[in-house]
């Protein structure tokens, strides 16, 4: 049965590694998201994941906050199917999820276009 959980061992923290995925990491936009996204060594989870919602295009908190938990949900539904493949190829990778649509969207089209620019990742990154 796949795990469900997004526990914090998952989360990508830490000023030191998220500055460097946004300075030397490759990205994939799909829109309302844009993936970014370097390899890692020596994790013990496949994929250390951030979710981030622009303050400039929401400037309410509780607008930021409804994004990410929606987001967040998608993820964690999805997630199984990456980290299966990626435990396969023995790779790791850190990630950063941001919205980039100047609107709220509904769940189901946030976790399609999810699910859409997952499956882009990892053609990418399985070659």
């Amino acid at each position: 049965m796949p795990d469900f959980s997004f526990n914090k061992g998952e989360r990508l923290t830490g000023y030191k590694s998220i500055s460097a995925l946004f300075q030397s990491g490759r990205g994939l936009n799909v829109p309302p998201f844009r993936f970014i996204y370097l390899p890692a060594s020596g994790e013990p989870v496949p994929v250390r994941t951030a979710i981030t919602v622009p303050k400039r295009l929401f400037r309410k908190a509780v607008e930021r906050n409804l994004l990410k938990r929606r987001i967040r949900e998608a993820y964690r539904q999805q997630k199984s199917a990456i980290y299966k493949q990626l435990s396969q190829k023995e790779i790791a990778i850190h990630l950063v999820i941001q919205y980039q649509h100047r609107e709220i969207l509904p769940y189901h089209v946030l976790a399609e276009a999810l699910q859409k620019g997952l499956d882009q990742l990892m053609s990418e990154l399985t070659g």
